[in-house]
């Protein structure tokens, strides 16, 4: 039987090649580097495995210092000796070692892990993840960037620069007089794109039912995500009986049990998928299939991990149906996706067809630039 024998985790820097500023707060600049976790998992005959995930204590509670323990001390002793392919046994013992009791059971840590599983799989069987996962239907994935908060301008200049690109994460934080401001100039700057609005939990609800009065005759904001705070679900209720355009939940929805309790409550029309937030990919699905079941849309996006969790969301994105392109800005933002064999071309990412992730690592890059933790 083959073993899983070795598991390496890798806090490491990633440079940030634009300022990026979120609803929450700040997430990084040209002078700060980001935090990523990059894993590694080698069997007895010689596969590798790589998965990654970015620690922002200002989104989520977990750090690059528990995200590195978790998978250390509490993950790893659960893998060695293993056979990776037997995913069901494994899964259910990192379940009952990390409950989702008080917390979400250290979701970050266990979707670093769970994308060097699959990985791992992938390459052992010679098929990529999206087999899988059932196969892809799409072959290629239009992308949707980010927009940093900033002046009205600066946001609509970086619209104009990131052309061809047709679909937007506008940025907002909680003032609905400039950030109608700064989704009209976004606006005005690509009249033909498509706008998701993203409040990161920086209103009130009736400051966020304010916004999209003011902004009611742009016909091109599809959706407004998690404008209240993440365990305010009586709040989003609020907000959607009040407005038109489809609400959508992201920091208060990790799992399919939160999602199947925000179907009862009706206060989302849409629900954003993140392979770090649902502990893997195995989640995404669960959620994706209870949204399905109670006509729920789905929406797509990561938070700037580099280009293992990059291709791991396009692997899994490809296999779905989303309501607009997934919004994954790493190539809008970091100065390296610390791999190679990643296509993109005119904002649009092919899924790659090679074994497991159908990309390669930078490992000399990992592990030149360490994190101090």
């Amino acid at each position: 039987m083959r073993k899983i024998t070795n598991v390496e985790v890798f806090p490491t820097a990633v440079g940030m090649k634009d300022v990026f500023t979120i609803g929450t707060g700040f997430v990084g600049d040209p002078d700060s580097e980001g935090d990523h976790v990059f894993v590694k998992i080698t069997t007895d005959d010689g596969y590798v495995g790589w998965g990654e995930q970015r620690a922002l204590p200002s989104w989520s509670y977990e750090t690059t210092e528990s995200i590195v323990s978790t998978i250390k001390f509490h993950i790893t002793p659960l893998l060695i000796g293993k056979d990776p392919l037997n995913r069901n046994e494994i899964d259910r013992s990192i379940y009952n070692a990390l409950k989702p009791a008080v917390s979400n059971g250290h979701p970050f840590a266990k979707a670093a892990v769970d994308i060097a599983l699959y990985d791992l799989c992938g390459r052992i069987l010679n098929v990529p993840l999206h087999i899988l996962l059932g196969g892809k239907r799409h072959d290629k994935l239009p992308l949707c960037y980010a927009l940093s908060i900033d002046t009205p301008e600066i946001m609509g200049l970086k619209a104009e620069a990131l052309s061809p690109c047709k679909c937007f994460k506008v940025k907002v934080g909680g003032d609905p007089d400039a950030d109608a401001q700064r989704l009209r100039a976004v606006h005005e700057a690509v009249p033909e794109a498509k706008l998701w609005i993203d409040a990161n939990q920086s209103y009130t609800p009736a400051n966020a039912v304010a916004l999209l009065k003011r902004v009611d005759d742009i016909r091109e904001i599809y959706c407004l995500e998690q404008p209240v705070a993440s365990q305010d679900w009586f709040g989003m209720k609020h907000v959607r009986e009040k407005v038109s355009i489809p609400i959508a939940i992201d920091e208060g929805c990790f799992t399919h049990y939160d999602l199947g309790k925000i179907c009862r409550l009706e206060c989302a029309d849409a629900v954003v998928l993140k392979i770090c937030k649902s502990g893997g990919l195995g989640g995404c699905i669960k959620s994706a299939s209870v949204a399905e079941a109670n006509g729920i849309e789905l929406l797509g996006s990561g938070l700037t991990e580099a280009g293992v969790g990059f291709i791991a969301s396009v692997h899994l994105f490809s296999t779905m149906d989303l309501v607009l392109p997934p919004e994954l800005n790493a190539p809008a933002f970091l100065q390296t996706l610390v791999a190679s064999d990643i296509e993109i071309e005119d904002n649009v990412v092919t899924v790659p067809d090679g074994p497991g992730l159908g990309i390669e690592p930078d490992e000399d890059y990992i592990k030149e630039h360490p994190l101090l933790i």
